[in-house]
């Protein structure tokens, strides 16, 4: 029998602001192909503890482990060379370019000193196809409803070839 070794463990992860004490020493292994959903009610600490992991908050105590090596991302960036990838709550779109300039936002695909669009467009339709979204990569964002907008984010994540995506409450941005 083989023993399978988590890809990310937090142990005694703690956080406060100031007097306010919001993760009291959280402990949590995931694992290759799992899926975990972190339930709980508002003010419970699920969307500090993703940014933690993603590393837009530093935790005020704790340790974290991302296959096998110490894991203290200094920000997102960091974490996402690590191959972390997180889709916020709120959409961070912009709705006047194309989709597929949104996917590569800030790190545009180069050829001979120009934007390379074929290469971003040939990538973020293969992106947007693993998803099943039938969509083509020049239109722009405008106009398209919450939940393309929010597959968008979630192909842009994985250009990155993200191995931890973290999704925070992916259905509060759908209404209710």
């Amino acid at each position: 029998m083989t023993t399978r070794s988590p890809i990310l463990s937090l142990r005694r992860i703690r956080k406060a602001y100031g007097p306010i004490k919001v993760l009291h020493g959280v402990d949590l292994d995931i694992y290759p192909g799992e899926v975990v959903a972190l339930l709980g009610e508002n003010g419970a600490g699920k969307s500090t503890l993703s940014n933690i992991i993603s590393g837009t908050v530093q935790p005020s105590a704790g340790e974290m482990t991302w296959l096998g090596k110490a894991y203290a991302p200094a920000d997102p960036r960091a974490a996402m060379d690590e191959g972390v990838g997180m889709i916020h709550q709120e959409l961070k779109l912009l709705p006047k370019l194309s989709i597929a300039e949104n996917v590569f936002v800030g790190r545009y695909p180069m050829k001979a000193g120009r934007i390379d669009r074929k290469a971003m467009e040939d990538r973020a339709r293969s992106g947007l196809h693993r998803l099943g979204l039938d969509i083509s990569p020049d239109r722009l964002v405008e106009g398209l409803s919450t939940g393309k907008q929010q597959l968008i984010e979630i192909a842009k994540a994985l250009t990155l070839n993200a191995r931890l995506l973290i999704l925070d409450e992916p259905t509060a941005a759908l209404g209710g």
